[in-house]
């Protein structure tokens, strides 16, 4: 019978800063995608966009509120994973994908950027 191996201690090393940093440039660069999802959202008249727009920024501002609790939460817990975290990531992943979905949707369904791009093959 196998024996489990014992729990290693946690490095108290930089692993909660890099982990809070990493939540925090994952919140900049959807806030970057919102941005330019609400501006071609309003500037084409998509409400598809703007609405995918605003649901990525809501999202955004959760993720930066979860930086900081993530933060304080995997600095004080000896356990690196934590089930709140999991979720933070499924329902980020989620929504992100959402937004891909809305976004090929809306070129796929008025085809303009399929129009141009085939143009441009020939």
């Amino acid at each position: 019978m196998l024996k489990p191996e014992p729990a290693l201690d946690r490095d108290p090393g930089l692993q909660p800063e890099r982990t809070g940093l990493a939540w925090s440039r994952t919140a900049f660069v959807m806030l970057l995608l919102s941005a330019l999802l609400l501006r071609g959202g309003f500037a084409h008249h998509e409400p598809m966009l703007a609405w995918a727009g605003v649901a990525l920024l809501v999202t955004t501002g959760a993720t930066y509120a979860w930086a900081g609790v993530r933060l304080r939460v995997i600095t004080l817990s000896s356990a690196p994973v934590t089930v709140s975290a999991t979720w933070a990531m499924r329902v980020t992943a989620l929504t992100v994908a959402l937004v891909g979905v809305g976004l090929a949707a809306s070129v796929l369904y008025h085809g303009e950027l399929l129009a141009r791009l085939g143009a441009l093959m020939h």
